[in-house]
């Protein structure tokens, strides 16, 4: 009898077993909650939906990965001689950097055959999307794959800030100070009453992504104005939503909490991770979080008390849980639930290749006049003598080749991109110590520019 799909063990102790189709469709959330995007900005998509590349670090040889186009050479051959496996990579036809990649895959008969034929020649063959919208569920049904995640519907529920606070509410869990309400002019009265000693509030839409959708409040004049102007962008809305508005916490550590919810609702807490913050968006991860073993259990228990009422609720998949503990030391389990991947879910399980190590992942946003390729970079890193080495445990990895910035801004000669760095040592005076040097190789690419960033 076939074991049911369980994502920890297929990628641990049961590598062999079956077959996973990876899909890294980010985006999802403009098919469950529709919003104007305002002006889209091309080359940053270009870059976001590069990302795709992270998918790699969870692949195994027997694996399918879905990308836009193939990665660089280099990349693979590093990620395989450090101790990565790697899968058969496929790609669309017609790649482009604006499409969602799902879209895409759904135009392209060519591949969905391909597909097929995978579904048709293995006994295991599941479909696991970074998120499940209603297009990952027809690439799955016309490919004859088993998705692994929620219905699109359920999945849309989840991923509500404001049903994040109702559940943290119900579970008796920790929360910050805060209201919920249809009319923004009640929540401006009500910021006098909730603002606290340091005044510092955080206003919530209910479906606020990267960052987006979440308003910080210092002052009241700038509360006065923020409402102002939300107020004349409501009115043009041909539907309302509730928001949220809470007392800013002053923290300690963010913290991200990796689940696994199984059919039968039995829950995986598969990796708890300290995140480092620019404001409200992600810029790196500590793995593993440097906290005290009875802060980590917490986390443990919190964990699985919200998969399990996930699991009433007809979640099942991968959820990221974002949490803090405040300056006097309390945890609040929930600030933000994902119902879907996270970029932290792709670094998960390198600890399974690396071993016991401290990592610490970072990116940086580099702008410069001339391409940057992946095999270059390596090169300059391993001159710098911070290249990771297997034999001894510690250097850097690049773990993407497709953000780095060698495409160029509008034929300008202007190169903009991202660099995805993981440090791995032994011990956090080391990480520290690498990561310093990193930033100074880093600098050594924008100090190519004529004029500063």
């Amino acid at each position: 009898m076939t074991a049911a799909f369980s994502l920890l063990r297929l990628l641990t102790q049961d590598r062999h077993e079956g077959s996973i189709v990876w899909l890294c469709n980010i985006g999802a959330e403009q098919y469950w909650h529709p919003q104007s995007r305002g002006i889209p900005d091309r080359e940053e998509d270009r870059i976001v939906n590069r990302i795709e590349e992270m998918n790699v670090l969870l692949c195994r040889p027997q694996d399918v990965l879905i990308l836009r186009e193939q990665p660089d050479p280099a990349y693979l051959a590093e990620l395989r001689r450090i101790g990565f496996d790697t899968p058969t990579i496929v790609t669309v036809s017609e790649p482009d950097y604006q499409t969602p990649i799902s879209e895409l895959v759904l135009k392209d008969e060519s591949l969905l055959q391909r597909l097929r034929e995978h579904a048709q020649e293995h006994d295991q063959v599941y479909f696991m999307p970074y998120a499940v919208t209603k297009l990952e569920e027809a690439i799955a049904q016309r490919c004859g794959m088993a998705l692994i995640g929620p219905s699109s519907e359920t999945a849309a529920i989840v991923n509500d800030k404001i049903l994040n606070r109702r559940m943290a509410e119900e579970l008796q869990f920790p929360v910050s100070p805060g209201i919920i309400s249809d009319s923004l002019e009640e929540l401006k009265d009500q910021y006098p009453k909730l603002k606290g000693a340091s005044g510092k509030m955080i206003l919530k839409e209910p479906y606020a992504a990267s960052g987006k959708g979440l308003y910080i409040i210092e002052s009241d004049e700038q509360c006065s104005a923020l409402f102002a102007r939300l107020t004349r962008l409501a009115s043009r809305r041909t539907h309302k939503h509730p928001w949220m508005l809470e007392q800013w916490v002053e923290k300690l550590a963010d913290i991200n909490v990796q689940l696994f919810v199984h059919a039968d609702g039995a829950v995986d807490v598969f990796s708890i991770k300290r995140q480092i913050l620019n404001g409200t968006v992600y810029i790196g991860s500590q793995m593993p979080a440097d906290l005290a073993p009875d802060v980590t259990e917490s986390f443990h228990t919190y964990g699985k008390a919200i998969g399990r009422y996930l699991h009433k609720l007809g979640y099942h998949g991968v959820a990221g849980i974002d949490s803090m503990i405040s300056n006097d030391g309390v945890v609040i389990p929930i600030i933000e639930v994902n119902g879907r991947f996270t970029l932290s879910t792709y670094l998960s399980f390198i600890p399974y290749v690396l071993g016991d190590k401290k990592m610490f992942t970072r990116y940086f946003r580099v702008l410069t006049n001339e391409p940057v390729f992946y095999a270059d970079l390596c090169k300059q890193l391993e001159t710098e003598q911070l290249l990771y080495q297997p034999e001894t445990g510690k250097g850097v990895i690049l773990y993407t080749s497709g953000t780095l910035p060698n495409v160029s801004i509008n034929e300008d000669n202007r190169y903009m991109g991202r660099v995805f760095a993981l440090i791995a040592a032994d011990e956090w005076d080391e990480v520290e110590q690498l990561s310093t040097k990193l930033e100074q190789s880093i600098q050594q690419l924008t100090d190519r520019m004529a004029t500063p960033i």
